[in-house]
């Protein structure tokens, strides 16, 4: 497979590159150049579920949600039975049928609504808190699919304008969705046809997203944490499932979301970190209406610590994380029945774990001398692959059915660049060049594979052109190679 180039024509960036000596992540060095010109104050820009409480000290200039590092209350048990609630009768004017949300087609779907403001999801009379649909059914925010170009196809999800968040997952027929946070809510879009949700009942400034994933039945689950003062010590999760025509909420006293799985049986698996001296790991399971928290007994690095879960086939978790006061990269398991922790390697880098279908754990990293992924064998060896000595940063990994490996990498000013292990070595296709400077940045990018394999991509890139918009603008672009 040839690289594919698809190109972008911007500007001049007035942000020089950033280096520092841990070599952090692009999103870091992002979040540091926003602050140097005051960007961050109109909305948080940069995806944080990986950047909240980059500073200890409680700074708020990042958004009104800066983590404060508060202490929790000594009595505050974190495992504490759950809140469950449901988000509303019809959660803000649901209008789909009592079957999963699934609409359908009016006799009339086309856009003479008219075509919504950017950042707005509009909505067609059917249902007015959702998105205005296309003629085919589908958001008109939407572009369609380009044509296929050496295996891959592009399209735009969300345009320049929006706040919307990388996070995708994907059903069992290849659609897909995302977090859409706009007018103090968060709404939910997809690409499969005739398919529309309400808002989910959450209200307030721009969550820090955990995670969206679609169970065997079609539902869908969303996992977020709530922006807080710095004087708050009681930081709750929220996990939103649609069924049954509306949103439903559970909320847990397990802090800030950071990683949202489930596993076969539609159990669901979170993982979170408490807010306090310690960076206590808290690993919430069970039924959606039924969640227990647990304290894994894991301390994160800090609250920047970057840390990642998967569940195997047997519904066990495996997470990896930046050790306490250490430059180790640890990957633990509670697959035994307690939580064993273990080194993978001596290097800064946020972590990303994915697991083969047998349940082999790969983890892969960025530090100062590449990207690089480690696969543990039986006998607990890893054995470290180098991906590419390139200047840039893991954002995604992924193990395919048959034990291909894929990796996302991205740098702040691109490329976006699709990497595969082959018998030659690693495979590297060019999804997005932009090879900077401009003002559009990088900001975030994930990986899923359908149930045939292919590989899908979001990516949320940030434009502040000031010279027209005096703000920082959004925008979600959608790769997937070919059917």
């Amino acid at each position: 497979m040839g690289p594919l180039v698809i190109s972008d024509t911007v500007g001049p960036s007035p942000f020089p590159r950033l280096l520092v000596d841990r070599s952090p992540s692009l999103r870091l060095r992002l979040v540091l150049l926003c602050v140097s010109v005051g960007l961050c104050a109109c909305e948080p820009i940069i995806d944080p579920e990986k950047w909240r409480g980059v500073r200890d000290g409680g700074d708020t200039s990042l958004g009104s949600g800066r983590d404060g590092g508060g202490e929790p209350d000594a009595g505050d048990d974190a495992g504490r039975p759950p809140l469950m609630q449901d988000a509303g009768p019809d959660a803000g004017g649901d209008g789909g049928e009592a079957d999963g949300g699934g609409l359908s087609p009016p006799d009339d779907a086309g856009t003479d609504g008219g075509t919504p403001d950017a950042g707005d999801a509009g909505g067609w009379p059917g249902n007015p808190d959702g998105p205005v649909l296309s003629d085919a059914g589908v958001d008109v925010r939407m572009s369609d699919w380009s044509a296929c170009e050496q295996g891959w196809q592009k399209r735009n999800l969300l345009p320049q304008g929006t706040k919307g968040y990388a996070h995708f997952a994907l059903d069992a027929e290849g659609d897909a969705y995302l977090i859409e946070f706009t007018d103090d809510i968060v709404r939910v879009p997809t690409t499969k046809p005739w398919r529309t949700f309400p808002r989910t009942g959450f209200v307030g400034p721009p969550p820090w997203p955990g995670g969206i994933r679609v169970d065997a039945a079609g539902e869908v689950h969303v996992a977020l944490s709530p922006q807080f003062a710095e004087s708050a010590t009681d930081v709750p999760t929220h996990f939103f499932r649609y069924t049954a025509g509306r949103w439903v909420e559970t909320r847990t006293a397990s802090g800030l979301v950071k990683s949202l799985e489930l596993d076969s049986r539609g159990q669901l698996h979170a993982l979170s970190m408490w807010i306090g001296a310690e960076h206590r790991l808290m690993y919430t399971h069970g039924p959606p209406g039924a969640l227990v928290v647990e304290d894994t007994g894991l301390r994160a690095l800090d609250r920047a610590a970057y840390v990642d879960l998967k569940v195997d086939g047997q519904g066990k978790a495996h997470l990896v994380y930046e050790g306490v006061f250490e430059k180790r990269i640890h990957y633990a398991t509670n697959a035994s029945g307690t939580w064993v922790s273990e080194v993978v390697a001596e290097a800064w880098g946020d972590p990303y774990l994915a697991l083969s279908p047998s349940g082999v754990p790969h983890v892969g990293w960025s530090s100062g001398g590449g990207t690089w992924v480690s696969a543990r064998d039986g006998q607990g060896v890893w054995s470290t692959s180098l991906v590419t000595q390139e200047n840039t940063q893991l954002d995604a990994l992924r193990v395919g059915a048959s034990g291909e490996v894929h990796v996302l990498t991205i740098w702040r000013d691109g490329p976006l660049s699709y990497w595969t292990r082959t018998p030659e070595g690693w495979a590297k296709t060019t999804l997005l060049a932009h090879e900077g400077p401009g003002n559009r940045s990088f900001v975030d990018a994930f990986l899923e594979l359908d149930a045939q394999q292919r590989a899908h991509v979001m990516l949320t890139s940030v434009f502040t052109d000031f010279t027209t918009e005096p703000r920082p603008l959004r925008r979600v672009d959608y790769f997937r190679q070919c059917p």
